[in-house]
């Protein structure tokens, strides 16, 4: 008889291990839910001060006033085999920039960038960017016949994080302001823009 109950015993016990190991083993198998992708990275607000050569007058300086949003677009850019080493964003620009020379006037208009950046410390992080956008002028030049205008952009500058979500931004922007021909007045405008500003990240 206790014999028989001792078999018993040991077969439940066998059992109620099997049991577990299978439920822990299924566990471990299961992949842990994905966090849903974030794809507003930052925001940011730069100024500075931007200067071009125009004929027969005296330069074109600009005081820049630039809001961005900045789009993590690391997740496109993977389904199209392009497998980024840092980050990689899509920047919106609305442009409101103030012109102070030669005359007091008004720029607005909207940028749309490239950028690439990537941490070489745990606080400092490079990038380049560049892209295209419209921008309209209330300054009349003898370069532009028109005052609606496309821009190309190009630049680097440097992103210094104070903590995980703050970080102040910096760098230089070069512009070329032209109407594409639609004005037989289009030899262009090139400002170089020196910018300064606070980005917040969403992390």
């Amino acid at each position: 008889m206790e014999r028989k109950i001792t078999c018993a015993f040991i077969s439940i016990c066998m059992l109620v291990v099997f049991t577990v190991s299978s439920v822990w083993s299924e566990s471990d198998q299961t992949p842990p839910p994905e966090k849903p992708h974030k794809w507003l990275r930052e925001l940011s607000l730069l100024t500075g001060y931007g200067t071009a050569s125009i004929r027969d007058k005296s330069d074109y300086e600009v005081i820049p006033i630039i809001p961005q949003f900045g789009f993590d677009i690391r997740t496109l850019a993977e389904r199209l085999n392009i497998r980024p080493k840092g980050n990689l964003e899509f920047i919106a620009e609305p442009v409101m920039n103030v012109v102070i020379n030669p005359d007091t006037n008004a720029e607005a208009g909207l940028s749309l960038l490239l950028r690439y950046s990537d941490n070489i410390t745990s606080r400092i992080a490079p990038f380049i960017e560049g892209g295209t956008g419209m921008i309209y002028t209330t300054q009349h030049t003898h370069e532009q016949g028109t005052q609606y205008n496309f821009i190309l952009q190009a630049g680097a500058g440097l992103q210094c994080f104070m903590n995980k979500n703050l970080a102040l931004t910096g760098g230089y922007r070069y512009r070329h302001m032209s109407n594409a021909g639609i004005s037989d007045d289009n030899s262009g405008i090139n400002h170089h823009f020196i910018l300064v500003g606070v980005s917040y990240f969403f992390k």
